[in-house]
């Protein structure tokens, strides 16, 4: 492979791994906003690119930056999915909350009958 080659390849890898960061970055503040919709589709988004990135063998000084980077996203991605267990059971405990009083309100409604 030709120098111009393999400048054009690393560079055109910095850029993916570049969009692949700003997409977990985006992803991180969408879990913070409690936007779960743009949740999911920057998820999306991101897997399609881990998975176009992943396709090619990666020009050999990018490795221990990747490497470096991976353990970022991993630790995001357990604070994301933290968010979303967290965002869950608030849901369920709201969820009870207006259950029994639906409950209490039939109960009202039905003692005065």
């Amino acid at each position: 492979m030709t120098l111009p080659d393999q400048t054009r390849i690393r560079a055109s890898q910095q850029a993916s791994w570049q969009h692949i960061m700003l997409l977990s970055e985006q992803l991180l503040h969408s879990a913070k906003r409690q936007d779960w919709e743009s949740l999911e589709r920057l998820h999306s988004e991101r897997e399609n690119a881990l998975d176009l990135f992943f396709r090619e063998a990666l020009i050999q000084d990018l490795i221990p930056v990747v490497q470096q980077d991976i353990k970022k996203i991993r630790d995001q991605d357990s604070d994301i999915v933290q968010m979303v267990k967290n965002n869950r059971d608030e849901l369920g405990a709201e969820s009870r909350r207006l259950q029994l009083m639906k409950s209490r309100i039939k109960e009202y409604l039905s003692a005065g009958k």
